[in-house]
């Protein structure tokens, strides 16, 4: 995805990615429940499955601090190379990279958890690569992200910060599992996104809330058959950029979402950016967008095809274009 200043799905396609987000192995917690419900009469589902978590290990044990100074990324480092994580109800500094390289890997943070980046890093915090392989079935659910930027964020592209993005995939990471997570205050241009042009499918990111973003909260790179429904988005863009006609898109859907602006921008998006790139098969349906620096983006900019848009409620100073 470069950086910038910034139409069907089938009925039985739909209720399979629907069950697929939803009808996940249970963990010992319980169900999340939603707290914001768009105002479509069609979004009706209100809470979400937590994947199951196998021998959890908390990072404590590998040597985190969790007092909100001390870095402890390589405490994370090895408590996700032991496996699934279970974080503590404390206040965690990431301050570098956790890199994951393998499938089924699980995180999920006891309610109070924060992971924690306290200065403008040039480190994605947590990034998972498939390299020429594949990974699968990874998560991440119920954790607070925040970062150090401030309210409004600061937009610099030609500083380090540009990467100091929360959560990414690199290449063939497929049926990751982003739920009931906060985002906000980071410098970087998303706060979750996929990367390469085969940037994995599958993927379903639900019931998460993004704020305050430089630019992307969710966004897709590369990706295809994912889902993207019941978030809310304050002054952050939602959606997908390629970054070259050959990368994969397709059979995208984004349904759902509310996307509101404090004092910045936030737009919502099937895809409009990338030459010739054709995002005729991705879906945009149902979502909520208001506010006066608010923008539901239909038309593509470079020669390429449009997405699909259905009953989504753009008004209170939200544009089309």
């Amino acid at each position: 995805m470069r950086i910038r200043s910034l139409r069907g799905i089938t009925a039985s396609r739909y209720t399979l990615l629907v069950m697929a987000t939803l009808c996940l192995a249970r963990s010992g917690l319980p169900d999340a429940q939603v707290r914001f419900l768009p105002k479509n009469p069609k979004c009706t589902v209100t809470n979400f499955t937590r994947p199951a978590l196998h021998d959890p290990v908390d990072p404590m044990k590998y040597g985190a601090k969790c007092d909100g100074k001390t870095d402890d990324t390589g405490a994370f480092q090895r408590a996700m190379n032991a496996g699934d994580v279970l974080v503590p109800a404390r206040t965690c500094v990431i301050a570098h990279t956790v890199n994951i390289k393998v499938s089924n890997r699980r995180m999920e943070c006891k309610p109070g958890a924060v992971l924690k980046r306290n200065v403008a890093g040039e480190h994605t915090m947590f990034l998972y690569r498939a390299g020429a392989g594949l990974m699968m079935n990874n998560s991440i659910v119920g954790c607070t992200f925040e970062g150090a930027n401030s309210i409004p964020p600061v937009v610099d592209w030609d500083a380090p910060g540009h990467w100091d993005i929360p959560v990414e995939t690199n290449d063939n990471v497929s049926n990751f599992y982003l739920a009931g997570n906060t985002f906000r205050r980071f410098f970087g241009q998303s706060m979750f996104q996929t990367g390469g042009s085969n940037g994995g499918s599958g993927d379903r990111i639900v019931f998460n809330t993004f704020e305050n973003c430089p630019l992307y909260g969710p966004v897709f790179v590369g990706h295809q058959n994912g889902y993207v429904g019941y978030n809310k988005a304050i002054s952050c863009t939602v959606g997908v950029e390629n970054d070259y006609s050959t990368d994969n898109t397709g059979g995208n859907v984004f349904e759902c979402n509310q996307i509101t602006t404090n004092e910045s921008e936030a737009k919502l998006t099937g895809g409009v950016y990338g030459k010739g790139t054709n995002y005729s098969g991705n879906t945009v349906r149902y979502n909520t967008i208001s506010g006066q620096h608010s923008q539901l983006l239909i038309k593509h900019q470079d020669k390429g095809r449009d997405a699909k848009y259905l009953d989504n409620d753009c008004g209170g100073g939200c544009k089309v274009e």
